[in-house]
């Protein structure tokens, strides 16, 4: 059987568009159903844009995001609805919509049912997945299924755990994994790197030290293999363990992503983060003087939050010197604490799915506009990708910084044109 397998772009350009980089779920299922003797494409929109009038397949997979939902939806209008399938974190939260699309909607990790579905053996409207417990049991993603993906040339994404025990209110991540961790061995990490030929890692767990025991091994096999220049994603608690950190920045670790969220004591506690300022300041230095750059992203727009909010997060950024930044507004996804929250309060403004890229704002805030706070998070942003700072920089001889900060600029300065337009609706 002949399956084509599409991952939508978003329907409009974010700040951090410019940086592709594939999820895992679609390569999971394609390499899947390759092993089982099917033949298989994948398509990425933001890495090659197929012509889909010259696609002929027996069975088309998209899976969608809130972002992306509305073009995939678009995708599975061009293709007979018996042969399209949807999943994805989108269709898992609200497979009711999806279901008008296709001929089945498949709801969680598809890993298990994959094959059943397409070979026939499943035929319910919506199918649920159930969780994959032994992940070493997966294969390793083919990413050579990808047409146009270029893998000694792009970061490779690698995914060694799944779900999350924290539950952050404005999070989907427990919709689709749950809240219990699961983890592959440290050996079938290492074999899955060892079999690729990625110029740079990320590591792509939404906390991928949360078990000591194994990451500590893990550091042991990257220096031992001698695999370098990789990223994470990692909470605050990571920077407690001076030792864990130090085995962590010599097996080659040069960039943490961290969830910081917010300098606000009110705000941390209204997402559910269990850390504090505290908490957050010590983690920087505790990074910094590890030598390990730090990526902070932070959210606005709880409850708690107001203009001074904004300004005093920027400050702090700057003060504690985190090399980058990534702030979001915060987004009702669909099946979260926050969405049901707004929602009983009427306070969502748009279902314009478009718009849930944590970029746009669409909904009420409370202690502010809804206009103030797009517009601060885009002038603060200016602020700390301004061309001034970036000559500070380099005259400062942070000249990686300065590079990243150059890129952070162009992206935002494009972004910014972009949202002009949402900005102007979002004041009437």
């Amino acid at each position: 059987m002949k399956i084509v397998l599409i991952e939508p772009r978003q329907g409009k350009k974010n700040v951090y568009s410019k940086i592709p980089m594939p999820l895992l779920g679609l390569i999971y299922l394609g390499t899947i159903l390759k092993n089982n003797g099917h033949q298989v494409e994948i398509y990425n929109e933001d890495i090659h844009m197929p012509d889909y009038s010259k696609i002929e397949a027996d069975l088309i997979g998209i899976s969608i995001l809130t972002v992306t939902a509305k073009r995939g939806y678009e995708i599975a209008g061009m293709f007979p609805k018996e042969k399209v399938i949807i999943g994805g974190i989108h269709a898992s939260l609200l497979p009711e919509e999806a279901i008008q699309y296709a001929r089945q909607v498949v709801i969680g990790e598809a890993e298990n049912v994959i094959l059943d579905i397409v070979e026939g053996r499943l035929t319910d409207p919506i199918v649920k997945g159930t969780p994959v417990e032994d992940l070493d049991r997966l294969p390793y993603p083919d990413f050579s299924l990808i047409k146009g993906y270029k893998q000694s040339s792009m970061i490779t994404p690698i995914s060694t755990s799944r779900g999350c025990p924290y539950d952050c209110s404005f999070c989907t991540v427990t919709k689709l994994f749950g809240r219990k961790y699961r983890f592959r061995t440290a050996d079938n990490v290492i074999g899955e790197i060892k079999s690729k030929k990625a110029r740079r890692l990320f590591f792509c767990d939404d906390n991928f030290t949360a078990n000591p025991k194994r990451t500590d091994l893990l550091f042991d096999l990257l220096k031992k293999n001698n695999i370098k220049k990789w990223a994470c994603q990692v909470r605050c608690d990571i920077a407690k363990d001076e030792e864990l950190l130090k085995k962590m920045r010599n097996s080659g670790c040069d960039v943490v992503c961290v969830g910081f969220e917010s300098i606000n004591p009110k705000t941390l506690e209204a997402f559910n983060k269990h850390q504090s300022v505290d908490e957050i300041i010590n983690a920087i230095r505790s990074f910094h003087r590890n030598k390990i750059k730090i990526h902070g992203m932070f959210v606005f727009g709880s409850d708690h939050d107001n203009q001074t909010t904004i300004w005093e997060t920027l400050r702090f950024a700057l003060k504690q010197g985190i090399d980058t930044i990534q702030m979001m507004i915060l987004t009702p996804f669909p099946g979260t604490q926050v969405h049901d929250k707004l929602k009983k309060e009427k306070r969502i403004f748009s279902i314009d799915w478009n718009l849930y890229d944590g970029q746009n704002i669409v909904f009420k805030p409370l202690l502010l506009s809804a206009t103030e706070l797009q517009t601060n998070v885009v002038n603060a942003y200016s602020k700390f990708y301004s061309f001034s700072r970036i000559i500070t920089l380099f005259a400062t001889f942070k000249f990686r910084n300065a590079l990243f900060n150059i890129m952070g600029w162009t992206i935002f300065r494009e972004w910014k044109k972009l949202h002009i337009k949402h900005q102007q609706n979002i004041s009437h």
